[in-house]
């Protein structure tokens, strides 16, 4: 029997960077029960090679020789070019996008798959994220710490479960691997954001200092390795933000009195006096500046006093502080033109196949200015403008630490042990505070100015047109007119930890079949708490919405006047408390407005007011969104390691099969069986109400795993790769919360009164399931390095949480107790259960990848560094996504959330001499649909396709200096989404161009 395996001249050559790719690398095993080792005295020639062609090749290598469908970015692809983060770095892999997060690459799709679908682990042990969703964040992850990467589109047994689409392994240094005895590297860069100089509060200059040093001690027995990576760079983003539009009919004068516009899903108007129309309802123009400020710290020890024990600990620490303030204005209420009844509107601007669709149009809050205006309560107006200050900093942090002992037990045995812990925790702040227009803001009482005209016009995927009459276009940016009305915070605490231990073993196996069996157990125990509070400047009896737009005056005497003790003066800006911003670039021609600064007016405003965000019965949501999840595994595998011949034809790969108990567990509150008969709950005030009981729900169940790869070797540089396996994606831990609301309707049919159940979120959901297959043929190039990778994919999904409702529940054999009586009285039975559960539907997600890399290194002269690396994906799900795109309107159908029906990347590299290293990369997805956020909720909404591109270069001044340049995102390629149709405008967000220019010096 022949072992296909790497010969020692071949492992000498990978590790001085020599591609196994381009060579005969298959050495017969004469006797298994021996150890090899590779004499250090041997004569072989280590030739080499440097820059982006050798981590292309160290890639290549990992994936040849994987007994898993796996992609791989090396050391060198992240340590010696500039990417921000591990994201940017593995986003150029076949198959895996990036979802970007203020203009950086942070979730990461693989397969058109979200990133709540994809399994992250650090040293193979599982990391949480500083929030509540499964993906991770890898912008958390500076690049000069991580050591490897590895993205497994195929699972085997031995694998942590938990990635339907793919697995994602970082993987830090261990300096027993070194190959000096003492290595010291400093990285230092400076950068520049192009678009800052326009945002008030942006810096457009930003650094990144780097350090680590790996050492080995003891006779090479004991390995230190500490790293430490510092990133200060402004936040940038320029956006103009579009609401969700409304569906309704539309009396404008001049309208068509038929239509064939259905966009509700209903018949037109009865009537056929008006038209239905898809129309605005709002938007909001910001500048986003603000700094990011990203802390990093890894360190690992290595103990191997003898070829049979090893014991290692490693840990990981991130700090990111990410101040994300914006600065604009806000237009919201003009949908009400729907009903006719609040604000006029002339001169539509339509569009759409049946010119249903207002794209603009001018709109007045009070034509002519004929009505009393606030803060008189004689006017109430629903078309309202607004300037604001938000404060979206998100202040977060990651740990993870563990410690690993293996020991070789025989000659055929081995053990290895590990435990871990990993936690997360972030503070989203979401504060806002918001200005008003005045006629004089000096005023004992000042009236907000009431005429404001807005000419309006949407243009699809490019900015739209803007402008007001020329008295309020000047008010915007003259602080004698424009008063800081309200001040709010509604800060998001979320908090996640996750604790694990293993055992694992691997026998050696004397067989023609199996080389060796694994098998393990392992427990894990994962915990999330979420609390969320708020803080509204004099919200007297819920009256935020009136300050916000300028009705300060809350009651009011027999005479007509203003009761002081219900007054809620805004405040007038002083000289040196403000700024005027004037956008800059393509969004020059939009008005000039006031920019503040929170915290000082904060501060000067309400130096007497406690303005600290607590949990407050004024804001129920405070108290019924506090959630603590409990998630509790025990899984054990056993996999079968395989190294045969068939026809002569080497076979390898592994069977397995996995099998996990799991426990959820979600603690919270829900509605009692009897109104106000809840268990009395306090909020920060001491304010106790009894509206809710509080409620533990648990549920358990076992899922088997089984698993199959299988590597064909076809020749000497071809083999034919297939995988089949059942996979599992576990629920968001926010959708396993407590939840419970109960409502009462009249079933239609035999006229009973029900009492019906929603509980939007449950611990009572399943893991996503699919059986998926891979088959692979990939072919090395024999002359020169590279290769060329066709891959078909198929994922056959069993099942998916969705919202379910099931009618004439049985509560009372489930052990929910039913209300005996609606809120008025009246009787009721049980009625339906509306609840998040795997609905039993599926569906697939199928697709193909190409993958080509080539160095061109058979070229003559200089030529020989030229190289080009690119991959193709393509896939396909009958799997739909349907959301409500238009308010009022019918649901719009598309695929499957994040889905990019096509990605590409591209790569052309240039090495010469060991001297010059540069290469510009491309990025291109698909349109997909995606979350647009807007007024604090997630809306979806179609993203439009998007190309990034990136440039690097560096330049080996000696053998301890190197010289670095780089531009991420060279075209300043925008995220643009739309809803339904691109007429109707979502999001357009643009972010700038960075520039890296910077040293490293290896020691």
């Amino acid at each position: 029997m022949k072992n296909f395996k790497p010969s020692a001249l071949t492992l000498a050559l990978m590790l001085s960077g020599v591609t196994l790719a381009s060579m005969p690398s298959f050495a017969a095993d004469d006797d298994k029960d021996k150890k090899k080792e590779v004499e250090p005295e041997a004569a072989v020639e280590v030739i080499e090679i440097r820059g982006f062609r050798r981590s292309l090749i160290e890639s290549l290598n990992t994936k040849r020789y994987s007994d898993t469908v796996v992609e791989a970015v090396s050391a060198d692809d992240m340590g010696a070019l500039p990417d921000v983060s591990i994201a940017d770095a593995i986003s150029r892999l076949p198959g895996v996008t990036a979802v970007r997060s203020g203009g950086q690459s942070s979730e990461l799709n693989i397969r058109g798959m979200s990133g709540g679908f994809v399994f992250s682990t650090l040293n193979g042990r599982e990391i949480v994220t500083d929030q509540g969703g499964r993906s991770v964040q890898f912008d958390q992850y500076p690049s000069e710490l991580i050591n490897q990467v590895q993205v497994y589109k195929s699972q085997k047994a031995s694998l942590v479960e938990g990635g339907v689409a793919g697995s994602i392994e970082l993987k830090t240094a261990n300096a027993l691997e070194n190959d000096q005895d003492h290595t010291f590297t400093i990285q230092t860069k400076l950068s520049y954001n192009d678009a800052a100089d326009s945002h008030p509060d942006a810096d457009p200059m930003g650094n990144r200092l780097s350090f680590a040093y790996q050492g080995k001690f003891l006779d090479e027995t004991l390995g230190v390795s500490i790293g430490y990576a510092r990133l200060q760079q402004p936040k940038i983003s320029t956006q103009f933000v579009s609401y969700q539009p409304q569906c309704g009919i539309l009396p404008f004068n001049g309208a068509p009195t038929t239509s064939t516009t259905d966009c509700d899903g209903l018949d037109p108007d009865a009537t056929g006096a008006y038209a239905k129309y898809i129309a605005p309802t709002g938007f909001e123009l910001m500048a986003r500046g603000g700094e990011e400020l990203r802390e990093g710290l890894m360190g690992s020890i290595t103990y191997q006093p003898n070829d049979t024990f090893t014991l290692k600990a490693d840990g990981f620490y991130s700090k990111f502080d990410s101040q994300g303030i914006d600065r604009g204005f806000r237009v919201s209420g003009i949908g009400s033109i729907l009903d006719g009844s609040s604000i006029d509107f002339e001169n539509p601007v339509l569009s759409g196949d049946n010119s249903e669709i207002i794209v603009g149009g001018t709109y007045y809050r009070d034509q002519g200015d004929v009505r009393d205006n606030p803060p008189y309560p004689r006017f109430a107006n629903t078309m309202t403008l607004q300037v604001q200050a938000d404060d979206n900093t998100t202040n977060s942090e990651v740990l993870s630490f563990g410690l690993n002992a293996e020991w070789i037990l025989n000659d055929d045995l081995t053990m290895t042990i590990d435990v871990a812990h990993s936690e997360g925790e972030s503070n989203y702040r979401d504060e806002v505070m918001r200005l008003a227009t005045f006629n004089d803001a000096s005023a004992t009482n000042p009236v907000v100015t009431d005429d404001i005209v807005l000419n309006y016009e949407l243009n699809g995927l490019n900015l739209p047109s803007i402008s007001f009459n020329d008295d309020i276009q000047n008010a915007l940016s003259d602080p004698s007119r424009m008063m800081v009305g309200s001040l709010e915070k509604y800060p998001h605490i979320e908090e996640n930890s996750a604790n694990s231990a293993r055992l694992d073993f691997k026998l050696a196996i004397d067989s023609a079949v199996v080389s060796s069996l694994e098998t393990g157990i392992r427990w894990s125990d994962r915990n999330y708490k979420k609390q969320r509070q708020a803080y509204n400047y004099c919200d007297v009896g819920n009256s935020g919405n009136n300050l916000r737009n300028g009705n300060y005056v809350l009651g009011y005497d027999q005479n007509g006047n203003p009761i002081e003790s219900l007054t809620c003066r805004p405040y007038q800006l002083q000289a040196g408390e403000y700024e005027v911003v004037q956008l800059e670039g393509d969004f020059a021609d939009f008005p000039a407005f006031i920019s503040v600064d929170n915290d000082y007016i904060e501060n000067t405003w309400l130096a007497n007011e406690d303005t600290q965000a607590r949990q407050d019965w004024r804001y129920d949501w405070t108290i019924w969104q506090e959630s603590e999840i409990k998630e509790e595994t025990l899984a054990f595998y056993i996999q079968a390691n395989l190294d045969t011949e068939v026809f002569g034809l080497g076979l390898s790969g592994n069977l397995g099969v996995r099998v996990i108990n799991s426990t959820q567990q979600a603690i919270g509150v829900e509605s009692p069986a009897v109104e106000g008969a809840g268990d009395p709950i306090y909020d920060d005030f001491g304010v106790a109400r009894t509206i809710y009981k509080h409620s533990t729900l648990e549920v358990d169940y076992t899922d088997i795993l089984p698993s199959m790869n299988l590597s064909l070797q076809l020749s000497e540089n071809d083999q034919l790769r297939f995988a089949a396996a059942k996979v599992m994606a576990r629920p968001e831990m926010g959708d396993m919360a407590v939840s419970g609301q109960w409502s009462y309707g009249i079933d239609q049919e035999d006229l009973l009164r029900k009492a019906n159940l929603n509980r939007a979120t449950s611990p009572e959901v399943r893991p996503f399931y699919a059986n998926q297959f891979d088959l692979s043929l990939e072919h090395y190039f024999s002359e020169t390095e590279g290769a060329l990778i066709f891959a078909l994919y198929y994922k056959d999904i069993e099942s998916f949480p969705e919202s379910v409702t099931i009618p004439d529940y049985n509560f009372e054999a489930a052990g929910v107790e039913v209300p005996a009586v609606d809120n008025n009285g009246v009787p009721v039975v049980s009625g339906d259960y509306t609840v998040l559960l795997n609905n039993g539907q599926g569906g697939f997600f199928k697709g193909a990848e190409v993958t080509y890399t080539q160095t061109f290194s058979f070229l003559p002269g200089i030529w020989q560094g030229l190289g080009v690396s690119a991959s193709y994906s393509y896939t396909e799900s009958e799997v739909e996504s349907e959301f409500t795109a238009v308010a009022g309107g019918e649901n719009s159908k598309s695929s499957y959330p994040f889905l990019s029906p096509r990605v590409w990347t591209a790569a052309l590299f240039f090495d010469w001499d060991d001297t010059l290293s540069t290469r510009i990369n491309a990025r291109y997805r698909e349109e997909y649909v995606g979350n647009q956020i807007a007024l604090g909720d997630e809306q979806k909404a179609f993203f439009a396709e998007e190309l990034i591109v990136d440039y690097q270069a560096s330049w080996q001044f000696s053998e301890e200096l190197q010289g670095i340049f780089s531009v991420n995102n060279l075209t300043d390629e925008p995220n643009r989404s739309y809803f339904g149709t691109q007429a109707m405008t979502g999001t357009l967000q643009y972010f700038g161009r960075q520039f890296y220019v910077g040293l490293n010096a290896k020691f």
